[in-house]
């Protein structure tokens, strides 16, 4: 029985557009952002002060379907895929598989098969699943995606069983709390920078932040580049503060 593989991966970066917003990572002290969509125009929404970090890794949609007749033979089939693509992870160059989509997945001790195997339609299952891929030193985009086609080509496909790159990929930190620190110093600065730029007058200057509690936001910015801030907003007055 002929196996196909299917890769629609796209071969170059779209410009000139970007997914507002960063996706919610289901791993704690993890946040991913679309990768494909890359912003090349001043955002109003983002503050000032930002800082622009290289990606800890990159995440894959790989969905595995099956269109088997039977129901328990496309279960059988999937299965095996699961155990197949899972136990080849660990030996791959800097590859883990987790379960669900880029942004909304979860580590494989925490699901069951049947959670996996989904049914969209009455004569198809299918199986999705989140490669990601650790980020080297010197690594290009293409290298990393490179290397994503080449472990689910090599990787065995079980009876009628199909795999499917998506088109969207997602950037990621593994902590951005590490990047808080050296944000909020910038910002001081900028407050300092503002009270003694507009301080020259008789009434006192002064600076009100808030949201500095908010936690770190991103956005692509480049192949494997995210701006990473904290949203917060400012506020300059003269004299007495506005009520």
């Amino acid at each position: 029985m002929q196996r196909a593989l299917k890769l629609s991966v796209s071969l170059t970066l779209v410009a000139l557009a970007w997914l507002a917003g960063a996706a919610p990572a289901a791993i704690a002290q993890q946040i991913v952002a679309q990768s494909n969509f890359v912003n090349r125009q001043a955002v109003t929404a983002i503050p000032q002060i930002s800082i622009t970090v290289r990606a800890d890794f990159v995440l894959f949609s790989l969905r595995y379907t099956t269109a088997t007749k039977s129901e328990d033979a496309r279960t059988a089939e999937l299965t095996r895929m699961y155990q197949t693509v899972t136990q080849r992870a660990p030996r791959a160059d800097g590859i883990t598989i987790e379960v669900g989509q880029p942004g909304n997945s979860a580590a494989l001790e925490t699901v069951s098969m049947k959670e996996i195997i989904l049914k969209p339609a009455q004569d198809r299952s299918d199986m999705n699943l989140v490669v990601k891929v650790a980020v080297k030193p010197n690594d290009t985009f293409n290298a990393i995606r490179a290397r994503v086609e080449k472990f689910v080509a090599d990787t065995p496909l079980n009876g009628r069983v199909e795999a499917i790159i998506g088109d969207n990929q997602f950037l990621g930190i593994a902590d951005p709390k590490k990047h808080r620190d050296a944000l909020v110093k910038m910002i001081a600065e900028d407050v300092k920078m503002m009270q003694a730029t507009f301080g020259n007058g008789a009434p006192p200057v002064a600076v009100d932040l808030s949201s500095m509690e908010s936690r770190i936001s991103t956005r692509p910015v480049g192949p494997l580049d995210l701006e990473v801030y904290i949203p917060y907003r400012m506020e300059v007055w003269s004299g007495p503060p506005p009520r």
